[in-house]
């Protein structure tokens, strides 16, 4: 017993469709590695900003703390 095989009666993509897909493809992966290094910057910059409060707090609180 045969089977038969269906054809696809979906539309076939053309050339420059799949070039389009292909090129948005790349170009989202460039904006995603640009967010990455975006955020990699931004955690550098707030653990900075994080250590130096903490180094004003400990200095307020021993200048509050030992001069009265």
């Amino acid at each position: 017993m045969v089977q038969k095989k269906n054809k696809c009666t979906c539309l076939a993509a053309t050339k420059p469709q799949i070039d389009l897909i292909l090129h948005e493809i790349r170009q989202q992966r460039k904006d995603i590695n640009d967010l990455k290094a975006f955020m990699n910057k931004s955690k550098g910059t707030i653990s900075v900003l994080m250590f130096c409060s903490g180094l004003i707090g400990a200095l307020l609180w021993g200048w509050n703390h030992f001069i009265k």
